[in-house]
């Protein structure tokens, strides 16, 4: 190769390596002198390359060998691994990690930490929220509006099933002078042990909620007279020997209950679930008015 041959190939390698302007078009008639053409095709391949990548197509590929085609290479590798793991984040994924690109690893591996902890702090939140709106907050029974909503859906699978079932009112004993003697966080303790009474005696397929204030109610789907007053008889006898622990263990809490039982002839005719419902809550109220004036302490049905 002439010293004017020299120049030309430098001229040409530099501008297909970092001429902004280059066009492959310049290749074309390039005689084959020893292997400058070769080289040149191989330059414009890398460029192309690394001109694809740089735009974030990983989809070209690359025929060219040696260093730096290599390295393009396994950059765009890389970047693949990359998209997938960024495909797996986005379906919720937060334990990928990267280990192979240095500060970007550095990068990634923070934000896919910071978005798990912001999830789990969503999710929290999210079933602290659900808790609110289906339980009492202060007792961590279903509170009135779920229960009524659960309710009508068991007394429309107690029609279809024929089935007996009870509705329990409980109310609290003297609760009013439990809160003017030891105040009403006193009182909060009691209705929640109450409450913890109740859990303990009811069935897994019975429904309870705090009613309002220190009235509570108790659905209890298939099951007749003499079982719930079985039931009820339980409850009351659970708060009357257990005493309010901490520093109330020497106050004796007891309470009062009316138990409406209804027989499967009370799904015949017109049938309203939510009427029924009513019903079940004045009769058992009216009940429970009667436990109260006749001593309290006492189950009546």
């Amino acid at each position: 190769m002439n010293p004017v041959q020299t120049e030309d190939a430098i001229r040409l390698i530099s501008a297909i390596l970092m001429d902004a302007g280059w066009n492959e078009d310049e290749l074309k008639g390039l005689p084959e002198v020893e292997g400058l053409a070769e080289l040149c095709r191989t330059a414009a391949e890398i460029r192309a390359h690394a001109y694809a990548l740089s735009r974030g197509d990983l989809s070209r590929g690359s025929a060219a060998r040696g260093f730096v085609a290599g390295a393009l290479k396994e950059a765009e590798a890389n970047l693949r691994h990359l998209t997938w793991q960024m495909e797996r984040v986005a379906e919720g994924d937060y334990s990928q990690s990267l280990s192979f690109m240095g500060d970007f690893s550095v990068a990634f591996n923070r934000m896919s930490r910071e978005m798990r902890d912001k999830v789990h702090e969503l999710t929290r939140l999210f079933e602290r929220y659900k808790l609110f709106t289906h339980e009492d907050v202060l007792t961590g029974l279903l509170n009135r509006k779920t229960f009524f909503e659960v309710a009508v859906g068991e007394l429309r699978r107690a029609r279809e099933t024929r089935s007996p079932l009870c509705f329990l009112m409980a109310d609290v004993d003297e609760f009013r002078k439990v809160n003017d003697r030891y105040g009403h966080a006193s009182g909060d303790s009691v209705l929640q042990l109450f409450a913890c009474r109740l859990r303990e005696a009811l069935r897994p397929d019975d429904l309870c909620c705090r009613f309002g204030g220190d009235e509570f109610v108790v659905f209890m789907p298939h099951t007749g007279r003499a079982e719930g007053l079985e039931v009820a008889e339980r409850i009351r006898q659970g708060c009357a020997q257990a005493p309010i622990p901490g520093a109330m263990t020497e106050l004796s809490v007891t309470a009062s209950f009316g138990l409406a039982a209804f027989r499967e002839e009370a799904f015949d005719g017109d049938f309203d679930p939510v009427i029924l419902l009513e019903k079940a809550v004045q009769h058992s109220e009216r009940l429970l008015r009667r436990a109260k004036d006749e001593g309290r302490n006492c189950v009546r049905a």
